[in-house]
């Protein structure tokens, strides 16, 4: 495993314990958030292990659908739900209106716990 993979992984793990801080602390939007980061620095890791670069959230998304999923090393319900957090990320970031309860970032940060672990497998 190079640095650079070990890096993101360990920045996942940050990022999990910070969801959980914020989901403790009534702060249910923010939790989603770090949960996505947590299974974004994750699929990068694994797609770095396999010499693959990507700059912009959705093109992480897609690739890792194209090059993570497709060939089945990992299950495609974990390409759905990487891109549905994103997009809860993006609206309860950027929308005032939408409201993140607490059940959907409990639920939100168990399944980005599993993605990451999945990552990880992939990166050993």
């Amino acid at each position: 495993m190079t640095e650079e993979v070990r890096l993101h992984l360990d920045r996942a793990n940050g990022c999990i314990a910070e969801a959980e801080l914020l989901l403790d602390g009534g702060r249910f939007g923010g939790a989603v958030a770090r949960a996505y980061y947590a299974m974004f620095h994750a699929a990068t890791a694994a797609l770095l292990k396999r010499d693959i670069k990507r700059r912009s959230h959705q093109g992480l998304i897609s690739t890792f659908g194209q090059f993570l999923v497709k060939p089945g090393y990992v299950e495609s319900r974990f390409h759905k739900f990487f891109a549905e957090v994103f997009d809860l990320r993006q609206e309860s970031d950027y929308q005032p209106i939408v409201q993140v309860t607490d059940q959907q970032a409990d639920e939100i940060i168990k399944r980005a716990k599993e993605f990451v672990e999945v990552c990880r497998s992939l990166c050993q």
